[in-house]
């Protein structure tokens, strides 16, 4: 999460004030291996539909602490299906309706109810994503089915839409027109690294 203040000033006493942007958004940088023919094209076609800055995709966050089920044991991560196409590309899951909003949530609601199928509720710290965008909990109240988010939600959530928690993503581009671009050569090894930024 970047971007959230624009700066600090300091006056003459010492005493400093923080100025908020209200603009904080997520960025992701990642960087991996490709060692074989179909991942060098399956690569390559990826950045030829995501056409620099233009196209977006639904990133997966992949986090080690999730929330548990209602048995107390972690739900599986969902298999993710290979490159289906979002806009112009995604690494879509399945979502599992463990947790859902519980009354409407307006665009930028921080304070969210939930109804809890298969969960003991979310805990400080958590990520989560209501449709194509990544928040994490700040707060947890009645035992985690009243929860305060980072950042507001950029769109309104209706009750019953599905709170993800096992396989959240964030709606994002790429940072810069040449993210992920490799050298071609001898090597039977490729080591890409990509920046992408939160898209609205």
């Amino acid at each position: 999460m970047v971007g959230q203040m624009r700066g600090r000033e300091t006056a003459i006493s010492g005493a400093e004030s923080i100025i908020p942007s209200f603009s904080g958004h997520w960025t992701v940088s990642i960087s991996f291996f490709i060692h074989n023919e179909e991942a060098r094209l399956e690569w390559q076609a990826f950045l030829a539909q995501m056409e620099g800055g233009i196209g977006t995709t639904l990133v997966p966050v992949t986090l080690p602490y999730r929330p548990r089920n209602a048995r107390g044991g972690r739900a599986s991560v969902t298999e993710v299906p290979e490159f289906s196409t979002f806009e112009h590309w995604s690494f879509v899951n399945d979502a599992r309706a463990s947790i859902m909003v519980k009354t409407d949530a307006p665009l930028r609601a921080t304070d969210i109810e939930l109804t809890l199928t298969d969960s003991l509720g979310l805990r400080p710290g958590h990520s989560l994503s209501i449709g194509e965008r990544f928040h994490r909990v700040q707060r947890s109240w009645d035992d985690g089915a009243k929860i305060r988010i980072q950042p507001p939600l950029r769109a309104g959530a209706a009750a019953g839409s599905i709170v993800e928690t096992d396989n959240p993503v964030c709606k994002m581009r790429f940072a810069s027109e040449g993210e992920g671009e490799v050298d071609f050569s001898l090597s039977e090894i490729d080591r890409p690294t990509v920046k992408f930024r939160e898209a609205f």
